[in-house]
């Protein structure tokens, strides 16, 4: 073959610095390929030189923000698709036409990267293309990684201009300079995490992780160094159960520790979790099923020294709630499931307070029908709780909850439904209603970062391709002195969701559960008839902060909302900074919402591309993600911990 020894001429667009070639004389592990944060080749985000929009890794990934747009006449392209002004790298040939560039994309805001060529990925045959000239070509060892390759055509090789071969795959779509990685490596002898549910970090430590196993009902450690402990550090199997036959929500739930864990005096080590009691309870006075006897879900509490030892039995703590769970017989809508049972501990720098999410309970049966738990406050299923932490750690109601000074059951509102026993009181612990499985909640910082202003509850959907998945957000600022006003009611079974546009809630026609069309006792598009204790017009529901369809028997894309995640910790790159993260339980996609848009009064539908952000590529596997104190996200999978840490240091 005959070498083709035309040169080209390139152009790297309106900011050379951006780019960074490298040839790399190193050794090290090379012909694997496993994805790493040493970058062989990147460019900067314009304006934001702690982001990346593009890299090639030292094993040949090629790693891109948006998209990679094959075989494009790309000066078409980008007239049709670039944001003016946004190309930050070019290549062209001899004859001044552009074979290749990256650029930001008019509608998706994301940097994508164009070529006149196609993409030869994922062990390449480079001798193939060796008699085309490069453009560009990254290497390593002097191995190549990537090649931008010159038109060429011979008998034996056929080669377009533009044509981009590497190494290893491309993986578009995806934030640059972040890397997913296991973080429970087994210690000898230890078994993988079975089942995990909750986890939270020891505070104090580097990033000592406590996992609640839902069906063990044992706490698991994974260490500073993502170390998982062989034993465990708490055995509650004594007093914990799971219904028998029950694939729900039921067993160890939810973990938090003490806000003054690690305060330098008096630390108050006691650890929280939430569970199903071994021991039914009858509920005479239960307004929805009188005398039943049903499980029932409860808060402990033990106490831990310095050496992470426990020191004290775990038990119910004094003031914890009984809160229903349902039991099989006798009704067609429970299926024991949807418990709830997120904790989360925090001090506004005066009190100490602990939260918890409760789940419906009344799981809707497959023509739609649902009990109307999630509307009276008079019992615990679908509700947040706020509990205040004594100095001794024991819970106690809040003076300043909404409905603490309530001194009778009958609220000033006509009509005023109360259902049978008709004397029972609010439950003072609740401060919102109205929802149907809140599993996980995260806490939005105030203007001080270590103090919350907001908690934002991640409310799962509706039956198979019924409902919508919605963020709720309440504030965590309450009236001196109590204020039934200060109770949110979030809508379910009520309402589900928004619509896009202006108009709030659902459109005309659609219908979630039985019982109720166009005209319902309410009226104004309720989709039940359930009504409000207390009462609560249509209007007066809260709407979410955030939504989206759950279609997933049609679309695969969504699902199961879960882990509203705010980044605080300044680790991340600056233009994170107080953004909400949140992923989907279903496809493993994790939602990224800006700070600037958070507070508008239009609740924000992320059913688009544009606020796609990481995409784990699992499925039903992704329970709960919280920020680390390293900065990183730690995702806690069916069977493993995971964490996606940024590249630092460039």
């Amino acid at each position: 073959m005959k070498r083709n020894g035309s040169r080209t001429k390139q152009s790297l667009g309106r900011n050379p610095a951006l780019v960074c070639l490298l040839v790399c004389m190193g050794g090290g592990a090379f012909g694997v390929c496993t994805e790493t944060l040493d970058y062989a080749w990147f460019l900067r985000k314009p304006g934001a030189l702690d982001e990346y929009i593009i890299a090639l890794d030292e094993n040949g990934h090629l790693i891109v923000e948006g998209e990679v747009h094959e075989n494009k006449t790309v000066a078409t392209h980008l007239s049709t698709y670039a944001v003016s002004g946004s190309v930050v790298w070019q290549v062209k040939n001899s004859s001044g036409t552009q074979v290749a560039a990256v650029y930001q994309n008019n509608q998706t805001e994301k940097y994508d990267l164009v070529l006149a060529g196609p993409l030869d990925e994922d062990d390449p045959d480079f001798s193939y293309y060796s008699e085309a000239p490069n453009h560009i070509r990254v290497t390593k060892s002097a191995v190549p990684l990537m090649e931008l390759k010159q038109e060429y055509h011979d008998q034996d090789t056929d080669v377009s201009d533009g044509t981009l071969v590497i190494e290893c795959t491309k993986q578009d779509n995806r934030p640059v300079g972040f890397i997913e990685e296991r973080w429970d490596d087994p210690e000898q002898g230890a078994a993988s995490l079975a089942d995990p549910n909750h986890f939270t970090f020891v505070p104090g430590t580097d990033r000592t992780i406590l996992v609640t196993e839902q069906e063990t009902f044992k706490i698991r450690i994974i260490e500073d160094d993502g170390t998982l402990r062989a034993g465990d550090l708490e055995d509650l199997s004594a007093l914990l159960t799971r219904p028998p036959d029950e694939e729900g929500q039921h067993g160890l739930m939810g973990i938090a520790c003490h806000p003054d864990f690690a305060a330098p005096q008096s630390p108050k080590r006691f650890i929280y979790v939430y569970g199903t009691d071994v021991n039914s309870v009858t509920f005479s006075g239960d307004p929805y099923r009188p005398d039943i006897e049903a499980w029932v879900n409860k808060v402990y509490r033990f106490e831990v020294n310095s050496q992470m030892t426990p020191i004290a039995t775990p038990a119910p703590v004094p003031g914890s709630p009984l809160v229903y769970a349902g039991n099989r017989p006798a009704s067609s809508i429970e299926r024991l499931d949807h418990t709830g049972g997120c904790l989360r501990a925090y001090s506004d720098g005066a009190h100490d307070y602990l939260l918890l999410s409760t789940g419906c309970v009344d799981h809707e049966n497959d023509s739609g029908e649902m009990s109307c738990r999630p509307q009276d406050v008079r019992v615990y299923p679908g509700k947040l709780l706020r509990y205040e932490i004594e100095s001794d750690g024991d819970l106690s109601i809040p003076e300043n909850n909404p409905f603490t000074g309530w001194l009778t059951a009958t609220p000033t509102e006509e009509p005023t439904p109360v259902p049978t026993p008709g004397e029972r009181l609010p439950r003072a612990e609740i401060i919102a209603s109205g929802l149907r499985n809140p599993y996980t909640f995260g806490l939005r910082p105030g203007e001080d970062p270590d103090v919350p202003s907001e908690i934002w509850v991640a409310d799962v959907g509706g039956v198979s391709t019924r409902g919508f998945e919605e963020i709720n957000r309440m504030s965590l600022s309450f009236s001196a002195t109590p204020n039934p006003s200060d109770h949110k009611n979030f809508g379910f079974p009520r309402v589900e969701g928004n619509s896009s546009g202006s108009v709030v809630w659902p459109s005309s026609g659609y219908e979630m559960y039985t019982g109720c069309d166009a005209g319902c006792s309410n009226g104004n598009g309720d989709l039940s008839d359930c009504a409000s204790f207390p009462n609560t017009s249509f209007a007066g529901l809260s709407p979410p902060a955030v939504f989206y369809l759950r279609p997933y028997g049609t679309n695969p894309k969504y699902g199961t909302v879960t882990s509203p995640v705010f980044i605080t910790s300044g680790f991340l790159p600056s233009g994170y900074e107080r953004d909400l993260l949140f992923m989907d339980f279903v496809t493993g996609i994790i939602s990224r919402v800006d700070e600037s848009i958070l507070d508008d009064p239009e609740p924000i539908n992320t059913l688009t591309d544009n606020f796609d952000w990481f995409n784990t590529g699992r499925n039903f596997s992704n329970r709960e993600m919280i920020e680390g104190p390293d900065g990183s996200l730690y995702i806690l999978l069916n069977n493993s911990m995971h964490r996606i840490r940024f590249r630092t240091g460039l």
